[in-house]
């Protein structure tokens, strides 16, 4: 397999697990896994268990942490898309600010909860390529935790940029193998898991956007998905953390 970002075609293992190997580009550094190598399991990168749904609550800090990050860059009235939406309390929160949302997910328990009991948002069990249909009609897409996901990065941005509107804000949230706590721990870093394909540093996150023609807003990090917590010494160590390059997470804002 080719690199996904620069499709240099040199690569070697950087670290290799039961399962699976990371592989880093020879030409650009990027770490991936080649998820069509033999012993590989079929489509483990989609495979999520269907989880206890449980409490859906946009209030929670870090979820508001988004919406205010999101609403430096773009204010309703608007259409917006979570891509990957999980419980969708992104999308809640964002249509509480007064945007209309829509939000996708492969997850079909937790969709069909979603559209029983929050029938203001346009939930829909599907993928990106099926929303082909309806291009340039999103002002705000977001995809949290998503693109580490996804086999071919590259084809699933472009795909975001079909479905914006000229000046769209886009937001994407990925682990970030260029902080320091990835790479003091090395292959015992936490984010090298099976179903993560894609592992992005900020310089492959700006030159995957600048490839497709894409404004580079701004980039924020974090020590961790869930800051802040509104607990006061995690929120104090975590941001400590954060600051000193301790970031888990890496959150960049590109316009369309």
């Amino acid at each position: 397999m080719n690199c996904p970002l620069c499709s240099f075609n040199r690569t070697f293992v950087f670290a290799g697990w039961p399962k699976f190997a990371v592989r880093e580009c020879q030409g650009c550094g990027f770490r991936f896994v080649d998820s069509s190598a033999p012993g590989y399991p079929r489509d483990a990168q989609y495979a999520f268990d269907e989880p206890q749904i449980g409490p859906i609550r946009p209030d929670l800090p870090h979820i508001q942490r988004r919406v205010r990050d999101i609403l430096r860059y773009a204010q309703p009235p608007g259409r917006a898309l979570d891509i990957g939406c999980g419980k969708g309390e992104v999308a809640l929160a964002l249509c509480e600010k007064g945007f209309e949302c829509a939000g996708i997910d492969m997850k079909a328990t937790v969709i069909s909860h979603l559209q029983t009991h929050f029938s203001q948002i346009d939930w829909r069990c599907t993928t990106m390529a099926d929303l082909a249909e309806t291009p340039n009609c999103y002002d705000v897409l977001t995809l949290y935790h998503v693109l580490e996901h996804l086999s071919d990065p590259r084809s699933a941005l472009a795909g975001v940029r079909t479905l914006a509107s000229p000046g769209a804000l886009v937001v994407i949230e990925v682990p970030n193998v260029g902080g320091w706590e990835a790479r003091l721990k090395g292959r015992r870093w936490h984010y090298y898991k099976l179903d993560h394909v894609n592992y992005f540093r900020e310089s492959d996150l700006r030159r995957l956007a600048a490839d497709l023609g894409m404004i580079v807003l701004g980039v924020r990090g974090y020590q961790h998905f869930s800051y802040p917590q509104d607990v006061f010494w995690k929120d104090l160590v975590k941001g400590a953390l954060g600051r000193f390059g301790f970031q888990d997470v890496i959150t960049i804002f590109l316009k369309v």
